[in-house]
């Protein structure tokens, strides 16, 4: 699928929101979602999810960085995180270390799972992020439905 414009940004910050739950990291897109929505402070972060001030920062960096533009990045978020918790399967086994790889059973020693999962498993990264993306699209589209008929 060729990708352009506004598009090309939203499912670049998809893929990340994606990777992380397949990553077996829901607690980071529950920190994005509450940070965005300004219920949560970086340094409360910890203490609710488990996740430093300097990772939630880090994480809100790449993904401002990856869109382009703040206001997108955080429509995207808002809309998309809702979905891919409820949607998206986690496919790394956390609970032991080093953690496991619920695809191919690989022991992740010395690797994140997220970069083992873009190597290894890309396609499955691609089709889930597809899935999401037309997902999102359908989220779009009825708030438009909304939109529109209020306005009648």
């Amino acid at each position: 699928m060729k990708l352009s414009g506004i598009n090309k940004i939203v499912n670049e910050v998809l893929e990340y929101l994606v990777l992380k739950k397949m990553a077996g990291r829901p607690e980071v897109l529950m920190a994005l979602l509450d940070y965005i929505n300004g219920e949560l402070s970086p340094s409360m972060a910890y203490e609710r999810y488990g996740v430093s001030k300097h990772q939630l920062r880090g994480f809100v960096q790449r993904i401002y960085e990856k869109s382009g533009d703040r206001k997108i990045a955080d429509a995207v978020i808002r809309l998309a995180v809702p979905i891919i918790l409820s949607s998206v399967d986690s496919r790394v086994k956390r609970d032991s270390r080093p953690e496991t790889c619920g695809i191919c059973g690989k022991r992740l020693y010395n690797v994140f799972p997220e970069d083992h999962i873009k190597k290894h498993h890309s396609d499955m990264l691609k089709k889930e992020n597809e899935k999401m993306y037309q997902e999102l699209k359908k989220v779009i589209e009825s708030k438009k439905k909304v939109v529109s008929v209020k306005n009648v």
